[in-house]
């Protein structure tokens, strides 16, 4: 589980058609990385598109970004190095 204050990075995106879906690894800088603001749950457990975590939402500050912090899905994203 993460945690506020982690060191992260993207791994993958999930990709979503009319028809299906599927997780598509994430290709860009090695150098993106970023810390996480802020959590969100949902306030019901459910199994959405088989997430490991469909109920974590994590807002992101990437260090390469111009867009400011954005939110994923707890799935798209990897602990690098836990936060004190």
């Amino acid at each position: 589980m993460f945690k506020i204050g982690d060191l992260v990075r993207r791994v993958k995106i999930l990709s979503v058609t009319d028809i299906d879906y599927e997780w598509v690894s994430y290709e860009g800088t090695d150098k993106a990385y970023g810390i996480i603001l802020d959590i969100e749950q949902a306030v019901y457990e459910t199994k959405v598109v088989n997430l490991k975590y469909p109920e974590i939402f994590v807002k992101v500050l990437w260090q390469q970004s111009d867009y400011g912090a954005i939110w994923h899905w707890g799935d798209e994203i990897a602990l690098i190095k836990r936060g004190k």
